[in-house]
């Protein structure tokens, strides 16, 4: 019998805990539309037209989060994991590293550019947060770019220095750092000038550029070709 009461009242919690968790969603869904329905970047996101789309009192709402600092996190943990998704899935050894380079660069100027409002409010600073989901989201883009760096260098059999081999991940930030403030440069802009295939295609120059020129620095040919058939070279 005590069992049965324990695992009635369990299962309860469950379906409690999960039903909140369905109701969050709803609310960070409702905020995404409202700011990319309603608002120009940058504008204020107010709870009243938030809880006015998720079709709930302001004062429920908050049933849902501790405080608007937890529900203007929230909101930006939600874009940062669309925005990451679609990013990590473009940061493959498919194709020639010229060509990674394209594809990572075209991936992010896409969404940017069809998502300002929301990449605007996940660069807020958020009054009273503890993190900045933004920030933890660069921060897997780059170890990810880093590893396929380092997946190159090894089939190159490249010879790298200790001190070049512990700057690499400062670097990568570098380059990551340098296409978000372009894409937000460009996409701050009232007309999207130039449009965006040139505008992938400059980026993307300018950032190879950067990493062919280092390597030649060190002596390292990239070769023009794709990552699979250096990776055969390597085992041949």
């Amino acid at each position: 019998m005590g069992t049965a009461r324990r695992d009635e009242t369990d299962g309860r919690k469950r379906r409690w805990q999960q039903h909140n968790a369905d109701r969050r969603q709803a609310v960070i869904e409702a905020a995404l539309t409202v700011l990319e329905r309603d608002l120009a970047p940058g504008a204020e996101l107010s709870v009243q037209q938030i809880a006015e789309e998720a079709s709930v009192h302001r004062t429920v709402l908050y049933r849902y989060f501790e405080d608007r600092t937890d529900l203007d996190v929230a909101i930006q943990q939600e874009i940062c994991n669309r925005a990451g998704e679609l990013l990590l899935a473009a940061v493959t050894l498919e194709g020639t590293p010229r060509e990674i380079v394209h594809r990572i660069i075209a991936a992010y100027v896409g969404w940017g550019a069809e998502h300002v409002a929301w990449m605007r409010f996940a660069e807020r600073d958020i009054a009273g947060a503890t993190s900045k989901p933004l920030d933890d989201a660069i921060g897997q883009i780059a170890e990810q770019i880093e590893l396929v760096i380092g997946g190159v260098l090894a089939l190159l059999d490249a010879p790298v220095d200790d001190d070049d081999r512990n700057a690499l991940t400062p670097y990568v930030f570098l380059l990551v750092g340098g296409v978000i403030a372009a894409v937000r440069s460009w996409s701050s802009r009232e007309e999207l000038l130039p449009p965006a295939p040139q505008f992938i295609r400059l980026l993307a120059d300018v950032t190879w550029l950067q990493i062919e020129g280092l390597a030649a620095s060190r002596r390292i040919e990239v070769p023009d070709l794709p990552v699979e058939q250096l990776l055969n070279f390597k085992e041949a």
